[in-house]
C-alpha cells in the first residue's frame, strides 16, 4: 500500500527543475532568522535526546534561526524546554487518520512559512516524516537520499537529497552521524552532549528531594523495555546491597509503568529498602539524577536521561553497541561483555562503583 501511494505522490509532486542555491549558499539564502522545521516523530527517547547534537548544531551555524520540532507526544516532556528549540509541535498520528484534523494539521503548519524543512534519519527512513516535510510548504526541504548505503524510496520529496552513513567503515556515534544530513551545508558541531533544561521549579524538587539526605545517592534503574537489554534481577540485588553496606548510601529505583513486576521481584533480594520513584515527568527525573552521585542503568531511554546530566553513569549493555550508543560525554561509563548482558559479571560493577566513588 505505502509503494502504492509513494508512485502517487511521486507523480503529483512531479516538477521542472527548482532553480536550487548550491549547498554551501543555502544557508546565506534563508537569511538570519529563518524558521526551520525538524521532522523527529519517533517515539524513543534515547534517539530523541541524541539528536541534541543537530538542534545545538543548527543554533551554532544560525544564532537567530528559529527551530520548530516535529515529536511525539510521548517524547513532548524530553524537549520542551530545550534552549535550542523554539517550540514542540506534537504529531498525535492517530488523530490524522480524521480527514479534517489531517487537514487542520497541514494548514497550521503550512501557516508557519517555514524557510527550511529537515528530516533527519540514523537508523531507518520514515515515509510519514519524508511526506510531512514535502508538504510542510517549507521553502527548501532537505532529507535522506540514502541511508547507511540504502536508497531512499521517498527521496523524491527534497530539494536537496543528503547521504547519510555513507561508505562508513568505522563505528560512529548517533549524535555524529545525525549531522551528515547537515554537514553539506557547512552546518557542524563538536559537542554531541545530550541536553534536557532543568528548571528552577525541577531543582527546588530535587533539593525538597534530598534535604534529609547525607549520604551518598545512588539512583539506579532496573527496566528497559527490550527483554535483551535488562541485566538480572538478582545482579541489581547485589549490586544494591553492597551499595548499602559498604558506603551506606541513600539508594532510589526509578520505576515506570512496564517495571512494577521488575520491583516485585527484586525485593525479596534486597537487605534494605531503596526509595521508589514512579512515572516522574523527565525534567524532574533529571534533576534528581544531577543532584546524584552516580546512576546506573540499562540500555534504556532512562539511560539518555542520566546521561545528560553531569553525574557520573554506569551503563549496562547487552546486544547494542554502546560505541554507537552510549550517552556521551565526560563521567560517562558503560560495560559490555558480549551480546548477553548477563556476561557482565557483579564484580565488573562494583569495582567500576569503587573506582568512581574514590576519584571522587
Amino acid at each position: 500500500m505505502k509503494e502504492i501511494l509513494a508512485g502517487i505522490l511521486k507523480f503529483v509532486f512531479r516538477q521542472g527543475v527548482k532553480n536550487l542555491p548550491v549547498e554551501k549558499n543555502l544557508i546565506d539564502e534563508i537569511g538570519e532568522k529563518p524558521k526551520i522545521l525538524i521532522v523527529r516523530q519517533h517515539n524513543q527517547l534515547g534517539d530523541m535526546l541524541l539528536s541534541n547534537s543537530l538542534f545545538r548544531a543548527i543554533k551554532e551555524k544560525i544564532p537567530g534561526g528559529l527551530i520548530y520540532l516535529l515529536a511525539s507526544k510521548e517524547n513532548y516532556p524530553a524537549v520542551v524546554s530545550n534552549k535550542f528549540i523554539h517550540k514542540v509541535i506534537i504529531l498525535e498520528k492517530k488523530k490524522l487518520w480524521n480527514p479534517f484534523q489531517l487537514l487542520k494539521f497541514f494548514l497550521e503548519l503550512r501557516r508557519q512559512n517555514f524557510e527550511l524543512a529537515i528530516v533527519p534519519v540514523t537508523v531507518s527512513i520514515s515515509f510519514t516524516s519524508c511526506l510531512i516535510a514535502r508538504l510542510s510548504g517549507a521553502k527548501y526541504t532537505i532529507g535522506p537520499a540514502s541511508l547507511d548505503n540504502k536508497q531512499n524510496k521517498y527521496s523524491f520529496m527534497f530539494d536537496y537529497k543528503i547521504d547519510v552513513g555513507k561508505n562508513s567503515k568505522s563505528k560512529r556515534h548517533i549524535s555524529d552521524k545525525i549531522l551528515d544530513i547537515v554537514r553539506p551545508f557547512g552546518i557542524e558541531t563538536d559537542d554531541l552532549s545530550e541536553h534536557i533544561f532543568i528548571t528552577e521549579e525541577d531543582e527546588k524538587f530535587s533539593r525538597e528531594y534530598f534535604k534529609s539526605v547525607d549520604n551518598l545517592k545512588v539512583g539506579i534503574h532496573i527496566g528497559a523495555g527490550k527483554i535483551p537489554n535488562r541485566w538480572s534481577i538478582k545482579n541489581f540485588a547485589e549490586v544494591i546491597n553492597y551499595l548499602f553496606e559498604r558506603y551506606n548510601a541513600f539508594i532510589y529505583l526509578t520505576i515506570g509503568n512496564w517495571d512494577e513486576e521488575l520491583l516485585k521481584e527484586i525485593t525479596p533480594f534486597l537487605k534494605c529498602k531503596p526509595e521508589v520513584l514512579r512515572n516522574l515527568p523527565i525534567p524532574a527525573l533529571a534533576a534528581i539524577i544531577e543532584q546524584s552521585n552516580l546512576f546506573i542503568s540499562n540500555d534504556t531511554g532512562i539511560m539518555h536521561v542520566a546521561g545528560s546530566t553531569s553525574t557520573p553513569l554506569i551503563a549496562l549493555f547487552g546486544p547494542t553497541d554502546p560505541e554507537i550508543w552510549a550517552p556521551p560525554g565526560k563521567n560517562k561509563f558503560y560495560l559490555k561483555k558480549g551480546d548477553d548482558i548477563n556476561s557482565i559479571k557483579v564484580e565488573d560493577v562494583l569495582e567500576l562503583i569503587n573506582n568512581i566513588f574514590q576519584k571522587k
